[in-house]
């Protein structure tokens, strides 16, 4: 559907199919069923073998990396969320820590004693603790991360606080019906900058399961999928290098397949706004700042 009829952006006047970039999908990572430890390894390996790799523009141009090499940009699609803590390992060995854009109606910044209650060091790695683990692990950039659509209910007012510790400012989803689109839209840019590399991470629950039934843990009182496509070209101009899409259970779907369309429009709304910042080499006026 994306497709069909060109796949031209009218509200960002771009066309991810159609530009400078060049789209690939680079498959699925083997991922073990016997050990989450290796599992959790395997798509930090996966990740960072496509991340490495030398894109098909400006391959020999300095980048924005910390090694200097400009590097292609990385769309995950997964299932459970904790994939975001391996996906954030890789990214810290090419980018170092990194500021954190994240759609989602639960912080998963938990401590594991308060979610899970962390019987074993892998049971305290999970799809609610996994943002804990990348601020203890240094993968976070301090205070630049943000949260957005957040309505979940709480262990207690000690969940914010840990989660400030962790370098998190959030917006609730409730938020919307004051500040409308735009003032989210606003929020996230002050927080996150223009300058710093981004990774967007977006959790299909953001959305109401009106929109999105097919989700792990779906939370009512969410966003529509027109706001949140809003919301996410509003971050033009905020400098994302990654992203992954996430908790879509296919299973849980209805036959309209309501979830898969909205998962699939939040990619596309996300390419448009990587085709529009251009490859992530050093441009020509950060150069001469430098």
């Amino acid at each position: 559907m994306v497709r069909f009829s060109g796949g031209y952006n009218v509200p960002l006047d771009a066309n991810p199919f159609n530009s400078w970039a060049k789209v690939l999908d680079c498959g699925d990572i083997p991922v073990t069923s016997y050990d989450n430890t290796w599992a959790l390894k395997q798509i930090e390996e996966g990740h960072n073998s496509i991340l490495m790799r030398a894109p098909a523009t400006n391959a020999t141009q300095v980048g924005i990396s910390k090694h200097g090499k400009t590097l292609p940009r990385v769309i995950t699609l997964g299932g459970d969320h904790t994939i975001t803590l391996p996906l954030l390992r890789s990214m810290n060995r090419a980018y170092g820590p990194i500021t954190v854009i994240h759609f989602d109606s639960h912080l998963d910044t938990w401590k594991p004693k308060v979610f899970g209650g962390a019987p074993s060091h892998q049971a305290s790695i999970n799809h609610g603790t996994y943002f804990y683990h990348a601020s203890q692990e240094g993968l976070l950039r301090n205070d630049t991360n943000i949260h957005a659509g957040i309505r979940t209910t709480l262990s207690g007012l000690s969940d914010y606080e840990n989660d400030g510790y962790c370098g998190f400012h959030i917006v609730e989803a409730r938020e919307i019906d004051t500040i409308g689109t735009e003032g989210i839209i606003k929020k996230i840019h002050e927080r996150v900058g223009h300058k710093n590399p981004v990774y967007l991470s977006i959790d299909i629950d953001t959305l109401d399961p009106a929109f999105a039934p097919a989700t792990g843990t779906p939370e009512t009182g969410g966003w529509s999928t027109r706001e949140l496509r809003t919301i996410i070209r509003g971050l033009k101009g905020i400098n994302l290098v990654s992203a992954d899409i996430v908790e879509v259970a296919p299973a849980y779907d209805t036959n309209a397949e309501l979830t898969t369309m909205a998962a699939a429009d939040t990619l596309y709304e996300v390419m448009s706004l990587m085709v529009l910042s251009g490859p992530l080499s050093v441009k020509e006026d950060e150069a001469i700042d430098n």
